[in-house]
């Protein structure tokens, strides 16, 4: 870049503000990470779509299944397979965040139905993994990603638009009252992460202790790190690498001393990374 650079015409200054727009617009991708990202843990369980984890047991989270372990063990302790007229509309379960002893997944029937989204919950106090209730969202976003909540106590979903049009996926912020979801904003994301994104979308999304929300794509060793700066925009901070997990839905630990990210790689494994604080 620096040779090119030498190369412009000096009377041509338009260019050089044109190339420096360009390189600015690469940054999402340049932005170095922390070295000292350590994969703590590999787990030779199989789910196709993502993790959640509460203080004592972690859950696989597939299409239509989610299996609950023992974080010291790992072991099975609990499953729940969508079986039956009851649960015929289950299609694509994404991601699932545990908040007061249950188990909220995102849901979607993408790509039989883009729009049609719901939130699936469970009771997962002690061992149980007991099913609750089905909550319809409204069809106007797109397919429901990932759900969780901040440590302000808002909640936030993410609806992925894939293609040429995934610049219209949008992160949306609720108020939870009586079991309903309550919009308050939205927010689209910023170029430097949906130019990551290939033809894909935002698959998964939780916030950290300090309110960062970190974000992945469907397949990249990445994560995007983000936060809603002062003008109330979703502002892009940096980006993650050496993570031991490939895009899908991540959990962060709350339960842990050490800052602890989980994910998956899909159909292959589950897996604890170590993010130091920056």
């Amino acid at each position: 870049m620096m040779r090119f650079l030498k190369t412009l015409d000096p009377s041509k200054p338009h260019l050089l503000v044109l190339i420096t727009l360009f390189s600015l617009s690469l940054l999402g991708d340049d932005q170095p990470s922390s070295k000292l990202n350590t994969v703590l843990k590999t787990i030779p369980v199989k789910v196709s779509q993502g993790v959640a984890v509460d203080e004592k047991y972690f859950y696989g989270i597939s299409n239509t299944r989610i299996s609950k372990h023992d974080k010291l063990t790992n072991k099975i302790v609990a499953t729940w397979q969508a079986k039956g007229e009851k649960f015929k509309h289950f299609k694509h379960m994404n991601s699932g965040t545990v908040i007061d002893g249950k188990l909220y997944c995102a849901h979607s029937r993408f790509a039989v139905d883009p729009n049609d989204c719901t939130v699936e919950i469970w009771d997962v106090q002690g061992e149980r993994l007991v099913y609750e209730r089905s909550i319809s969202m409204p069809r106007k976003h797109g397919s429901l990603t990932w759900i969780d909540q901040s440590p302000d106590g808002f909640w936030w979903m993410c609806y992925a638009v894939y293609g040429k049009n995934n610049h219209k996926t949008k992160l949306v912020k609720y108020r939870y009252e009586n079991n309903k979801f309550i919009e308050i904003d939205s927010y689209f994301f910023p170029q430097q992460v949906i130019s990551q994104w290939g033809r894909w979308s935002c698959s998964g999304g939780s916030w950290d202790a300090d309110q960062k929300l970190y974000t992945t794509g469907h397949d990249h060793g990445r994560a995007y790190v983000l936060e809603i700066a002062k003008d109330n925009k979703l502002t892009y901070v940096r980006t993650e690498k050496d993570l031991g997990f490939y895009g899908q839905a991540i959990a962060w630990d709350r339960f842990s001393e050490k800052p602890m990210l989980w994910g998956i790689i899909k159909n292959k494994s589950i897996s604890l990374t170590h993010i130091p604080r920056k």
